[in-house]
């Protein structure tokens, strides 16, 4: 099977790795309906690893916060979780989240292990977690919460959880407490779509060496992500950052298709396929697509907005492809990595992206290929930034 995907991931606040900023913190408190306080109800911000646990009196403070949009998540067992939308310029304070009680909270729930849950179980956490090197060192601690379903005859697999999934990746060095709002997986044509809110805690290194070793691998995890893109993007150094971004058309395959990889005679595009069995041509246009056919700056409202129509064709030069990656796409044995390819596809004309970087529709967005694969094992919380060693003190 191909490596074509849509995900679709919980886009918020992308926080600026090249500006040094002042952080802020967030305060407030939650309550249920009737105005009672809920003490140690978990309060965070979306993809991050900013958050805290309630006190007593319900109330709560998030610190170190960089300005930007974020997605404030609030939970507490036996509660529908709540998210507010915050736009943080500056002190925050008052912040009030009232939630209401679950329908039929009290009905047991009673697991049972059998061979078709443990078969859906290992396709979920292929698809969510991955199979790249570090998706071997990732584990779901209480697949329990998850409840899945699949319907044979759309060959559609779904699943939903009530609580926190709860994912440690020793690859990455964290442990992320996920709150998984939809999945699907249509086995048929391989495409799959998830989102959630993620709230990411740092792993205690047992030593110096591992943290320096958690540090390096998270690098490698950031070079040529969708996080990096959109950062290198915004700050207009795509080709510095090693991006290479080129227009791509896709057309259903006629039956008289005989020129894969070949130059199309009419456009000067090159023709590539998917494989010998895909129903679609992609016709590769040479040169780097500008900026302005990428993206439009607004002045008044301090963000700016993706633009671009068919698919953008994204390679990422100074990494190649992991052998793992290579393996599930079937390449033959004595094949050479490649550099990084990825397709995007916006789903609305105009997808607007703040000053941050942050995506405000994330599911107007498709990745392929190379993003396509990579899953929650390489996902990085949005806070995370480079720290340039070499610069001047």
């Amino acid at each position: 099977m191909k490596s074509v995907f849509g995900i679709i991931v919980f886009c918020l606040g992308w926080i600026s790795h090249t500006t040094a900023q002042t952080t802020v913190k967030i305060t407030g408190q939650v309550l249920d309906e009737k105005g009672k306080p809920l003490p140690f109800a978990s309060a965070f911000l979306s993809q991050t690893t900013l958050g805290d646990r309630t006190t007593e009196a319900g109330n709560f403070t998030i610190k170190g916060v960089p300005p930007g949009k974020y997605d404030l998540i609030v939970s507490y067992l036996g509660y529908e979780p709540l998210l507010m939308p915050v736009n943080v310029t500056g002190e925050l304070t008052g912040v009030v989240a009232v939630l209401k009680p679950k329908a039929g909270v009290l009905k047991e729930v009673v697991v049972r292990r059998n061979a078709e849950r443990d078969r859906l179980m290992r396709i979920f956490k292929e698809i969510w977690v991955g199979k790249s090197v570090n998706a071997e060192q990732c584990t779901i601690l209480n697949d329990e919460v998850i409840d899945l379903a699949y319907n044979q005859q759309k060959g559609l697999l779904t699943a939903t959880s009530d609580d926190f999934i709860l994912l440690e990746n020793r690859a990455l060095g964290y442990r992320v407490k996920f709150l998984l709002m939809n999945f699907e997986f249509h086995q048929y044509t391989g495409y799959s779509l998830y989102y959630g809110n993620p709230l990411f805690e740092l792993m205690k290194p047992r030593n110096a060496r591992q943290q320096r070793n958690w540090e390096k691998k998270r690098i490698e995890a950031y070079n040529g992500s969708t996080m990096h893109f959109y950062r290198s993007l915004i700050n207009k150094q795509l080709v510095e950052d090693g991006f290479s971004v080129q227009k791509m058309v896709r057309k259903e395959r006629k039956r008289d298709f005989v020129a894969p990889n070949g130059i199309d005679s009419a456009s000067g595009a090159k023709v590539r396929s998917d494989g010998a069995f895909s129903k679609f041509v992609n016709y590769l246009y040479p040169g780097q697509v500008p900026y302005d056919s990428l993206m439009i700056t607004n002045k008044e409202k301090d963000n700016y907005t993706l633009i671009f129509g068919n698919y953008l064709f994204i390679t990422y030069k100074n990494e190649k492809e992991e052998r793992k990656y290579m393996e599930y796409n079937h390449y033959p044995q004595k094949a050479k990595p490649g550099p990084q390819i990825s397709y995007v596809q916006l789903l609305a004309p105009k997808v607007d992206v703040d000053r941050n970087g942050n995506v405000e529709a994330p599911m107007d967005v498709i990745v392929e290929q190379y993003w396509g694969w990579e899953k929650m094992a390489e996902m990085l919380p949005l806070d995370f930034k480079i720290i340039n060693t070499n610069s001047k003190k």
